[in-house]
């Protein structure tokens, strides 16, 4: 509104401005505030016809008590925002540890794009890469109140968070994006789990140590003894459904494929993949999805089993071991390779494989082949031509992304991108808005299979945090490649199918993929 008016017999002229709250608001000394109740989302102000000094002195006063209203009223309207609560410390004995102080009570700025973005829902889920592509542009770095982040997105901005434990802390990688209800902490806290820090939410030097103890059983020669067991579960499974003609691979290959892989790997029988896929999917929806209190309490007994699952793996391979890479960090500990690592730590390691070492490349399988196929030449070429697998590999590790964000927290006050960032504020670090990042990737957003620099992309991670099982990752991706390409070269999506995805803040992929081919 810009019109004027009269009051009194005086003519006026009003203005009303609106704003979000924590806006700083600069004007004349001569305009006065006008009183309004709290249900509106704006302040207001009204232009005095008279100048005398004296007023002048008694409106100063009034502005100092308007002033005081303006930031009672902005701080209404931060408290009534959705997720507005201030996350939850959690005790030690959980899985999460830090206490961190919400951002946005204390007054950072929510802009455009921190106010649009919504990673639970459309048309996010759908299509993350059109959003990207506008933050890199337009705000790279902005404050999100629905989920108490700061969302960075350019790959050098990225890049150097994940290089610098120091200033970046991980110690909140695990907890949850949502605060779980006091109902559901009970419930999980009278189990008495013992559960600290231990890898991706942990810093140096424990995290060192850490590492370490597991990278000493996780060796190249462990990684060529899996080679032979994942081809032979990937030609079976081809040979099964290569007189169908069509197959949902999300369904028939993907989904069992690296959980089986995996299961070998860490000593656990096959007939266990559905209930431990299960349990994983909720377990992303506790630790980065948005479920409702009811959801969180509904999902906490599952959560709570498939924690009790791997202790009680652990204590049977203790004591029957086998050729299986838990059984050999057992023998590690046993032997007192590793100072500081407790047997509670490699159930914790068992936790987080179980979920990170099947479901993220179950995923990225699905973006892979999806984007792959989308691009017809490249799909051509690969078949033709075997030798372009690697390159094309990092390819859809890059261009579609099945981790596309992780977490850390700032030790002390930084600027990134020309944004200052408060000590203690909770970082979502991008990382598949920087794989497609031009500044860094030639015409990021088009798929090339000989791209030069694929490998350097950021969906392993960088830095000290690096993923210990990317090789692993690779060598399923690359079996997969090959064995399809080879058995099924006129592979193809199956037109107008629609593609849905667990609405969360990190892990994507499509819950299925229809694909067609020729029958001989």
């Amino acid at each position: 509104m810009n019109e004027p008016t009269e009051v009194d017999g005086v003519p006026l002229h009003v203005i009303e401005m609106t704003g979000e709250p924590g806006d700083v608001i600069l004007c004349h000394p001569f305009f006065w505030h006008t009183t309004s109740s709290n249900v509106l989302d704006y302040p207001r102000f009204m232009r005095t016809k008279d100048e005398r000094t004296e007023e002048f002195l008694f409106l100063l006063l009034f502005l100092s008590i308007f002033n005081l209203l303006f930031l009672s009223s902005s701080l209404y309207f931060v408290l009534r925002t959705p997720h507005s609560k201030r996350i939850i410390p959690m005790p030690s004995n959980t899985y999460t540890s830090p206490t961190i102080k919400r951002q946005a009570d204390a007054g950072c700025p929510v802009t455009g794009l921190g106010a649009e973005f919504n990673p639970f829902g459309e048309p996010y889920l759908s299509d993350p890469y059109a959003f990207y592509i506008r933050a890199r542009t337009e705000e790279p770095v902005f404050y999100s109140p629905e989920i108490d982040h700061w969302v960075i997105t350019r790959y050098e901005d990225v890049r150097a968070i994940l290089h610098d434990p120091a200033t970046f802390s991980s110690k909140m990688a695990q907890s949850p994006i949502k605060p779980w209800p006091e109902k559901a902490m009970e419930m999980f806290n009278a189990r008495q789990f013992d559960i600290r820090p231990f890898l991706s939410n942990n810093d140096p030097p424990s995290h060192t140590q850490v590492r370490q103890f597991l990278r000493n059983a996780f060796t190249p020669g462990k990684i060529k003894w899996l080679e032979p067991v994942v081809r032979e579960i990937v030609v079976t499974e081809i040979e099964r459904i290569a007189d169908w003609g069509k197959a949902d691979l999300v369904k028939e290959l993907f989904y069992e494929t690296p959980a089986r892989v995996l299961f070998a790997f860490l000593g656990i029988p096959d007939g266990e993949v559905n209930k431990i896929k299960a349990w994983s999917k909720g377990r992303g929806l506790l630790t980065w999805g948005n479920p409702s209190d009811e959801e969180i309490l509904a999902l906490m007994p599952n959560f709570i089993e498939y924690l009790q699952y791997c202790f009680g793996h652990v204590d049977a391979l203790e004591k029957n071991p086998g050729d299986d890479y838990i059984s050999e960090l057992l023998k590690q500990l046993k032997e007192e390779k590793t100072e500081g690592v407790t047997k509670s730590m490699i159930v914790l390691a068992l936790f987080g494989l179980l979920m990170a070492g099947h479901e993220t490349t179950s995923n990225q399988a699905s973006n892979g082949f999806r984007a792959l196929l989308k691009h017809r030449e490249d799909w051509d070429a690969v078949s033709k031509s075997p030798t372009l697998i690697p390159n094309a590999v990092e390819e859809m590790i890059r261009y579609e992304s099945s981790v596309i964000s992780w977490r850390r927290v700032t030790n002390k006050p930084v600027k990134i991108a020309g944004v200052e960032i408060p000590k203690d504020a909770q970082l979502l670090v991008m990382l598949a808005a920087a794989n497609r990042d031009e500044a860094h990737f030639e015409d990021g957003e088009h798929f090339d299979i000989r791209r030069a620099n694929a490998q350097q992309h950021m969906s392993f991670g960088h830095g000290i945090h690096y993923c210990l099982g990317a090789p692993l990752a690779r060598l399923e991706l690359h079996i997969l490649l090959e064995e399809l390409s080879r058995s099924l070269p006129t592979l193809r999506l199956v037109e107008g199918q629609s593609y849905d995805y667990l609405p969360n803040t990190t892990h994507r992929g499509p819950s299925s993929l229809w694909v067609a081919w020729d029958v001989e």
